[in-house]
């Protein structure tokens, strides 16, 4: 039988990993202990949210319905800060076992999404409550105790573990740098469930922004934790470029009323579209925002005191994803260029499996190709894109993404090197159904994997090449949940830059749209005829369709047909072209997905057709056609032809079945994890032991030490390896069987007994057994060696010190550096060996000879221990250890090279 999902689930409270400070005994802490004097957070390290999972019950009557009865688990870990300054060797798609050197749990700060850095030394670290993991409430029962419900009411009030203690949606949290204290920094507006979106730090103001996911507003918050006003985009952005404000919408559904259902995202407050803000960066004095509508990038300037300016404009309009996204993250590099990830959206799946769409979170970058007349930045048309995980369109991100420094070839972080890397948050990270996919990668116990993903920031997505250069890092050091969607959050890492980072100037110039020869021209030679640009030509030109691309810094204005050098208003500049109002309109010429001549496309499969105002990818048996006579996209594949319109429900129960990942005992359902081989179920708190009995599993003590890669920590506080651990936390001293991992196996149950040590004067043998002590073989006889000189390596090989031809390094992998032509050059010839005449020897590695000379080393190497080489001008003549040397008569070579006495036998 194959391992139920709720199997994993329970065994996430007891793996969390290193670092990890849990306490099911007495009061439940709030704030993290002392950190060591450097603080918390150290430069290089990451600070990461995620879900901090969910505890399904033991025990069920037949026809229950578990997740009503499911909770979130609030010593689970919502933030968790992760060292990345070690990798233990070069990227190839292995799993990293990273140590975690600080969590807070949710009943501190609940669930939450955005994250970020101060500039203090150490650094704070902030949080926003989210509700991108979904809203749970609960409310009482008939017999008087919280039961988990669905839709609101009257008596409702939301899950323990959903907000901190203390707090709300609109929670803003402060963690201490120097000791790990948690505080309420703010309560940003009067939010009633959809929360909080991402968060930005300004280093010049020294004030945070966040966005407020109901209202639509940019608050800007000091870290006193005053608010020091906010930004409407309804209002100080849409009629900026000439469009009509969004109506304001009425007061959302509380929880207190019927119409909210945790399970519908529709109903938790969330804003329009075109007001609806998520992501947020600052970049050379601007505040970069996400909206929903279009998935656009607008920006606002900010002024000397950290306020708001009025010059709202729109960087760019990103192509639609495979379903329905928002921009959750926005980052720059030290070159400017923007880098940006998608939140796919909430499903409200009540079994707390899938929280997000799964499969089309995409991680992309832009870069400024030219400046127009008015200083307006020209970006790329069209994205670059990055290869997240192996599952599926390799399309697996959670919305979290942040630039870190590089490593050199051992995977050691290399602080010379500050911004060329990119980490981001993804799910099923390591899952892949080829084979020979999963051979490569190795670790199969490995590969769903919730968590993180680096690689260097120039290996963009070719094709379908999957991320095989990349570091793999687990969130939460558990069994791993195949069946887990959205549970990552964002990522922030603090770059402190010993020197001053690279510069890139640009791409190539393409004149007239020709592409020079890579070698360049030879003096006099006539330029190749002009070619149609290709696809990626024009991803990264202003290039309208049928058209040569336009000269550099100029855009391509709709509405004179021609290249120009900036836009006149009341045009807006979107993707390197001039737009008109009317142009911006959903279906319009620079609208996402718009007809010919568009500013972005959504490049579908060969399965997906773009629908929606957006067109945003579908898969074609998931098309129909919704209330509005529209089209739209189902969460999963139609069932006669109608969508369900409550995803992710529970399957229907007869009244004497039991639920899935339960079984029946003695009349009752018991979940898998907890039927002991006798079967007995054991109760809540209590685990199934090897011998048929159950045991209470205790309180799980605080971990400080940390495991390497592929091994987690045990309730014991000792690492065991992941194939080796049982659904208990029990660490066996063979493999387990995956299909069921309740308990060890049953050859290996007899617990192993260190052999006794040998007697005095008896040693042990190679093969185990104690045997006495002899006097040591004579040496064998001395066999004259003639010198020689070693063989030629190989062109890809190299003689180390000890003279033995060994395979050379790779180089450090770079970002290759476009403007710069390397003309080829024909390959070294290869040395012939060298001969030295009688009386020398080859010297150090076989690149001159030596003389001989009594009592004087050479250092060649002639392989290990003494060996006799002939007579020397006073004695026998030696090599040992690379040394050459002769004794005296009466005297032998001994330890070191040194001649010694000879004793008689």
């Amino acid at each position: 039988m194959a391992r139920p999902r709720t199997v994993l689930i329970h065994a996430r409270q007891a793996l969390r990993g290193c670092a990890v400070a849990l306490a099911l005994i007495g009061a439940l802490w709030r704030t993290a202990p002392a950190q060591a004097a450097e603080g918390v957070y150290v430069p290089g390290q990451a600070a990461v949210t995620g879900f901090s999972g969910a505890l399904r019950p033991a025990q069920i009557q037949p026809g229950q319905d578990p997740d009503a009865m499911t909770f979130i688990d609030a010593v689970g870990p919502s933030l968790r800060v992760i060292d990345l300054r070690r990798m233990e060797g070069p990227p190839e798609a292995q799993l990293v076992g990273a140590p975690k050197t600080f969590s807070i749990n949710a009943k501190a700060v609940g669930q939450v999404f955005g994250v970020a850095l101060d500039d203090s030394a150490p650094p704070n670290i902030y949080v926003a409550a989210s509700s991108a993991y979904g809203l749970s409430i609960v409310a009482p029962g008939k017999d008087g105790q919280s039961e988990r419900v669905s839709q609101g009411r009257s008596d409702a009030r939301f899950m323990p573990g959903q907000w901190g203690e203390g707090g709300g949606p609109g929670s803003l949290w402060k963690i201490d740098g120097a000791n790990g204290g948690v505080s309420l920094l703010a309560n940003i507006g009067s939010n009633s469930g959809a929360a909080l979106g991402g968060l930005a730090y300004d280093k010049t103001t020294k004030s945070l922004f966040v966005a407020d996911r109901e209202s639509g507003l940019i608050h800007r918050i000091g870290l006193n934790g005053a608010d020091l006003g906010s930004y409407d985009h309804r209002l100080a952005g849409l009629p900026v470029i000439g469009l009509a404000p969004a109506p304001p919408a009425g007061p959302p559904a509380g929880i207190g009323s019927p119409q909210f259902d945790s399970a519908q995202p529709a109903t938790w407050g969330y804003p329009p579209p075109e007001r609806r803000v998520f992501g947020l960066a600052i970049h050379d004095g601007r505040l970069y925002y996400a909206v929903a509508e279009g998935l656009r990038i607008w920006s606002v300037g900010l002024n000397g005191d950290g306020g708001f300016g009025a010059d709202a404009r729109i960087e760019i309009a990103v192509p639609p994803a495979g379903g329905p996204t928002e921009i959750s993250k926005i980052a720059f590099d030290d070159e400017g260029r923007m880098f940006l990830a998608e939140r796919p959206a909430p499903t409200g799946a009540q079994d707390f499996a899938a929280l997000s769409v799964p499969a089309i979170g995409r991680a992309l970058r832009y870069a400024v190709i030219g400046i127009t007349e008015s200083k307006q930045p020209i970006w790329q048309p069209a994205p670059d894109e990055y290869s997240v995980g192996f599952p599926g369109n390799l399309r697996n991100d959670n919305g979290g993404l942040a630039i870190g420094y590089s490593y050199d070839m051992r995977g050691n972080l290399d602080p010379a090197s500050c911004g060329g890397f990119l980490w981001t948050t993804g799910e099923r990270l390591r899952e892949t159904k080829d084979p020979k996919l999963a051979a490569r990668i190795g670790q199969p116990d490995a590969t769903a994997i919730d968590g993180l993903q680096g690689g260097a920031v120039w290996l963009i997505r070719r094709g379908d090449e999957p991320p095989l250069h990349s570091y793999f890092i687990d969130y939460a050091d558990a069994p791993p949940d195949a069946s887990a969607r959205g549970h990552m959050g964002d990522i922030a890492i603090l770059r402190a830059c010993v020197q001053q980072a690279a510069v890139v100037t640009g791409r190539p110039t393409l004149a007239e749209g020709a592409t020079p020869p890579r070698g360049g021209l030879a003096e006099g030679a006539s330029p190749p005829p002009f070619r149609p640009p290709g696809r990626r030509a024009c991803d990264i030109r202003v290039c309208p369709l049928g058209h040569q691309p336009c000269p550099t810094n100029q855009v391509w204005i709709l509405s004179k047909n021609a290249c120009g050098s900036g836009c006149a208003p009341p045009d807006v500049l979107v993707n390197g072209k001039c737009c008109a109002k009317t142009d911006l309109q959903p279906g319009g010429a620079c609208a996402s997905g718009g007809p010919s001549g568009e500013v972005v496309k959504a490049h579908c499969g060969t399965t997906q057709t773009p629908i929606g105002p957006n067109n945003e990818c579908c898969e074609n048996d998931h098309i129909y056609t919704g209330a509005g006579g529209q089209q739209a996209c189902c969460f999963g594949a139609l069932t006669n032809g109608k969508c369900d319109s409550t995803p992710n429900q529970p399957d229907n129960l007869c009244p004497t079945c039991c639920a899935k990942g339960y079984t029946s005992v003695n009349g009752a359902c018991c979940l898998v994890a907890q039927v002991t081989n006798s079967g007995v179920c054991c109760p809540t708190g209590q685990k199934p032991q090897t011998d048929g009995s159950c045991r209470k599993s205790g309180k799980i003590p605080k971990i400080t030490q940390c495991c390497a890669a592929g091994y987690v920590p045990t309730h014991g506080g000792t690492c065991c390896a992941v194939a080796n651990l049982t659904s208990i936390g029990s660490c066996c001293a063979s493999a387990v069987n995956p299909k069921d991992r309740s308990q060890c196996p049953k050859q290996f149950e007899k617990t192993f007994t260190p052999p006794k040590p040998c007697a005095r004067g008896s040693l042990r043998d190679a093969k185990g057994a104690c045997v006495s002590r002899t006097r040591s073989p004579p040496p064998p006889a001395l066999v004259p060696l003639k010198p020689r000189a070693p063989n030629a390596c190989a062109l890809d090989e190299r003689r180390n010190r000890a003279g033995v031809c060994v395979p050379r390094r790779p180089r450090q992998i770079r970002e290759p550096d476009e403007e710069i032509v390397v003309p080829w050059t024909p390959p070294p010839a290869i040395r012939r060996p060298i001969v030295c005449p009688p009386g020398w020897v080859l010297g150090p590695y076989g690149k001159r000879c030596w003389p001989l000379s009594r009592g004087r080393a050479a250092p060649v190497y002639m392989g290990p221990g003494p060996v006799y080489i002939g007579p020397g001008p006073a004695g026998p003549a030696f090599h040992s250890g690379g040394r050459r040397f002769a004794c005296p008569p009466g005297m032998a070579p001994g330890p070191m090279g040194r001649c010694m006495p000879m004793r008689p036998r």
